[in-house]
């Protein structure tokens, strides 16, 4: 169990090691400062179009999930109109015996 600790522990050390070289980089170099810009820029252009996106269809979720709520609260009236009616029924069969 501790070489399994001590593995984890120095795999810890290399990755961050590994990301401090990394960041060391793009952050010196002319071509490492390019290469960050460059990735920031695809993610924020990621960013933008899943915003665009999600405002797209989430409006169509929205418009479709109020459509489906007004279907279940049309059959829960059917439905609770019917029980109503066999309540009644039932009700003047025992009254009238």
């Amino acid at each position: 169990m501790e070489n399994k600790t001590k593995s984890k522990i120095a795999l810890g050390v290399i990755l961050g090691v590994a990301a401090g070289a990394a960041v060391y980089y793009f952050m010196t170099s002319e071509n490492g400062k390019q290469e960050l810009s460059d990735v920031i820029d695809s993610v924020k252009d990621f960013a933008d179009k899943t915003k665009l996106n999600a405002e797209k269809h989430g409006g169509n979720l929205v418009k479709r999930a109020g459509e489906i709520s007004s279907d279940v609260v049309a059959r829960a009236k059917d439905v609770s109109h019917e029980l109503a009616k066999k309540a009644n029924t039932f009700a003047s069969e025992i009254e009238n015996g």
